[in-house]
């Protein structure tokens, strides 16, 4: 009878394994694993501004979640993920003409509204930024920009 049992958990362990294999669950840490840090929303989001202005594509990607989603304010969805973001900004930064100055910033929880001065080869713009950070990373997005 132990040897039924223990052949029937072993057979239901496999059967488990597989079926979440199946559906795309993805137990590989080097690919799940994201940056979450220790950093207070308002730090992650001066990192971010710190990073946007050394132009460290690399660095300044860590700080979203892989999973963030960008807008247009107030809900006009953008886009989803890092590959929007490489879409809005890899190529801004590899030309190392973008910078971005804070005119003023306030945060509230895990959400920071920054109104930012952003400048592209010569041209300005200004915007209000609203960020929201979760567990270190910045989960949402939104851009207030004059036309």
């Amino acid at each position: 009878m132990k040897k039924i049992t223990i052949i029937s958990l072993i057979i239901l362990f496999i059967v488990t394994a597989c079926k979440e294999n199946s559906q795309g669950v993805n137990n590989n840490p080097s690919t799940t694993k994201q940056n979450y840090s220790n950093l207070t929303p308002l730090e992650v989001v001066n990192k971010r501004m710190e990073y946007f202005n050394e132009h460290n594509y690399e660095a300044f990607i860590k700080l979203y979640n892989t999973n963030v989603k960008v807008y247009t304010y107030p809900d006009k969805l953008m886009g989803t993920g890092s590959d929007r973001l490489d879409f809005i900004f890899k190529s801004d930064f590899e030309n190392k003409l973008v910078a971005v100055k804070i005119e003023n910033q306030m945060d509230n929880g895990p959400y920071v509204i920054n109104h930012e001065l952003v400048t592209n080869d010569g041209k300005e713009t200004k915007y209000i930024s609203i960020y929201k950070v979760e567990k270190g990373l910045i989960t949402n997005v939104s851009f207030v920009r004059e036309f």
